[in-house]
Parts: C-alpha cells; structure tokens; sequence
C-alpha cells in the first residue's frame, strides 16, 4: 500500500488543521496519532492512558467538530472522524 501525505482542512471555514500521513487509498474514517505530522500537540496526545484524556477534535478557529475519540486498536488511540466536517488535499 502506498503512503501519502494529505491536508486535513475544516469544511466549515476552510483552515488548515491537520497534516497526516495516510497509508492507502480511499476515505479517511480513523485517524491514528502516530500518524499525525502537524501538529504536535496531538502527536504528543498518543501516550494518554484512558480515552476521557483525549479532547473532541475540533476546529480552532470555528469549533467544527470533525472527530471523537475513539477506543485503541491494537493500542494505537485513533480519532473516529466525522463525515462532511472536514475535506483533504494532498499534501506537500
């Protein structure tokens, strides 16, 4: 499977929030931590231990919400993202 970098951007106001590094193609329905290259306050996020420690994610400039915390797979914390609340380009 190939690896490629994508833009994660709010479909709500249009800002940049997550830069990912996504294996394979098709739609982007988990989004794991260890995955994330910007920014690093959530790759820093990969080492909490219950998922009551990881925030919604959302959208810093409009409150979107665009993810939930979702139980490890594997022991890999994933966000289960929200379909419509966000869009994805292809990164740099």
């Amino acid at each position: 499977m190939a690896s490629q970098t994508i833009d994660i951007l709010c479909s709500k106001c249009g800002a940049f929030m997550i830069r990912y590094q996504k294996k394979g193609a098709g739609q982007l329905i988990r989004l794991y931590l260890d995955k994330v290259i910007e920014p690093d306050f959530l790759s820093r996020l990969k080492s909490v231990s219950s998922k009551s420690d990881l925030p919604t994610l959302a959208c810093m400039d409009c409150g979107n919400r665009i993810g939930l915390a979702s139980i490890p797979e594997g022991g890999r914390w994933s966000y289960r993202m929200i379909k419509g609340s966000f869009r994805r380009k292809r990164g740099v």
